[in-house]
């Protein structure tokens, strides 16, 4: 805006598009407006708030499995990608929720998971129906990165040293 030319001023609050379940009014601000601030944190963390959940799940399976249930990390929202599974999302969400954001939890869920424990082997009948995995029938093969296939190869050569480089 420009300062010179003031409007009508605008008072906190969420923004609509985040639905129905966002709180219509917020504290009026205190010295440093905590109210504010702890009305908002409280609304993020809310097990009425699914969004919050959603995203966290989604972004633990992306680092387990190489790719986010859905594609776009980055935009969970309407311009993003739809979840490939959303009721595996969903279930995962309300499953988190339930164990008070536990990541040990989730990361145990999951790591113990068949998905997880699918060969990266493909056939043809897998690859004519999805050829790209979107209904994790197998396990999408990564790449490993730097210091993993460093620390193997060391460990196989029995180098590698184990102590803490901070401690």
């Amino acid at each position: 805006g420009n300062p010179g030319s003031l409007g009508e001023e605008v008072q906190p609050g969420f923004p609509g598009v985040l639905g129905a379940s966002v709180p219509a009014v917020i504290p009026p601000a205190s010295g440093r407006s905590a109210g504010r601030r702890r009305a908002l944190a409280d609304w993020i963390a809310s097990p009425d708030n699914p969004l919050t959940a959603r995203v966290a799940v989604n972004r633990f399976w992306s680092q387990i499995f190489g790719f986010g249930l859905v594609e776009t990390e980055e935009d969970f929202g309407t311009q993003g990608s739809w979840p490939s599974h959303p009721e595996l999302l969903d279930h995962l969400a309300r499953r988190f929720q339930a164990s008070g954001g536990s990541t040990k939890a989730l990361i145990r869920e999951l790591v113990l998971s068949r998905t997880y424990r699918l060969s990266s082997e493909a056939d043809a009948r897998g690859l004519e129906v999805d050829p790209d995995d979107t209904l994790l029938w197998r396990a999408r093969p990564r790449r490993l990165d730097a210091e993993s296939l460093r620390d193997a190869m060391l460990s196989a050569a029995g180098t590698l040293d184990p102590t803490p480089l901070h401690g």
